[in-house]
């Protein structure tokens, strides 16, 4: 296997030479507490048997954390460019070397560690993940996140929960996120980080999720502004975006799609695009379901993520990868004024 050499800058992590400055950072953190957004946010009947999420490289990383910490309410993930569930360990050493570069990550203790937490009641239990759907995707050229990291999500999951994986590694695709016809060309990796590989990544994902999935359609709503609670609190945007169906707003019960954005690609960055482009809205219109599209903030000290990356490795806390999670937490409560009931 060629050795590719990641550039760290995209994925949202700083360089090497930059570790102790940020590890610095990170340990004078102090986050100030304001009051959720005044939106109202909009109610819907439902589906919580249709709850699954995915992700895209840092988004990918929440993903799979949102799985595993919060497995009784989401049935399912699907990651591009990802890796196991809490891969850096809290660890930036961790995160910037064997976790985006490749070799062993140490599935065996990151499945411990998952059954540990289980235990204790930090994170569901990890014996609903047993029947849930997982896809995982590598682009064969993705210079950024090395192939052995789905390799180990792979064996994660295998290990931690008896469950085979879908892993679709052969697409030409570069460090993004593949559509049919949006964003840069396939050999392209530039801002939004999508990528016309004519490989629709978001319907493969989406049917492997939803094995009862009907035929892609015409995106017919607007993308709404949600509030999501106590966001600064967790390093994010005041509001997420979220793609709904007419069926849904008449009132049908509808699953939810959370859908995470990867580095430099949340509204901050490209505004809207990601939420309109990469094709999860198609398959939406036709199957109720919601597309929750979260967003994270940037910022450049305390904590240091200039380019607005998904925790995945403990910029929030300790806590990053459990139900307790700031982000998690943010993510759960969003989902929580969507139903007007606790999930």
């Amino acid at each position: 296997m060629t050795d590719r050499k990641p550039n760290l800058e995209v994925v949202g992590v700083p360089s090497r030479g930059h570790v102790p400055l940020l590890a610095a950072m990170l340990a004078l953190a102090a986050c100030g507490a304001e009051a959720p957004p005044a939106a109202d946010t909009p109610t819907f009947a439902i589906d919580t048997n249709r709850i699954t999420v995915s992700g895209v490289s840092s988004g990918a990383m929440m993903a799979t954390q949102m799985h595993v910490a919060m497995s009784e309410l989401v049935h399912g993930t699907a990651m591009i460019a990802g890796g196991p569930y809490y891969c850096a360990e809290g660890s930036l050493k961790k995160g910037l070397g064997p976790c985006v570069n490749g070799g062993d990550v140490g599935v065996s203790a990151l499945v411990d560690y998952a059954k540990s937490s289980s235990e204790s009641g930090s994170i569901n239990d990890v014996a609903n993940l047993i029947d849930d759907p997982v896809w995982l995707f590598s682009g064969k050229n993705d210079a950024v996140v090395h192939h052995d990291l789905i390799v180990a999500a792979n064996a994660f999951y295998s290990e931690l929960a008896g469950i085979t994986p879908i892993v679709v590694d052969d697409v030409a695709a570069p460090h993004g996120f593949p559509t049919l016809y949006s964003g840069a060309t396939c050999s392209a990796m530039a801002e939004p980080f999508l990528n016309a590989c004519n490989y629709d990544a978001a319907g493969e994902m989406l049917r492997a999720l939803y094995p009862d999935l009907q035929p892609r359609g015409e995106t017919v709503a607007e993308l709404l502004e949600i509030p999501q609670p106590l966001a600064s609190d967790a390093t994010m945007l005041p509001n997420a975006l979220a793609y709904v169906p007419v069926a849904c707003r008449d009132g049908e019960a509808c699953g939810i799609h959370v859908a995470f954005h990867g580095c430099r690609q949340s509204s901050e960055f490209v505004g809207d695009v990601f939420a309109r482009k990469a094709g999860y809205n198609e398959w939406a219109e036709t199957n109720r379901l919601i597309i929750l599209y979260p967003q994270v903030d940037s910022s450049k000290i305390a904590p240091m993520n200039p380019m607005g990356c998904w925790d995945w490795w403990g910029y929030t806390g300790d806590n990053y990868a459990t139900r307790s999670g700031e982000q998690i937490t943010v993510v759960k409560a969003t989902l929580d004024a969507l139903a007007g009931e606790t999930l």
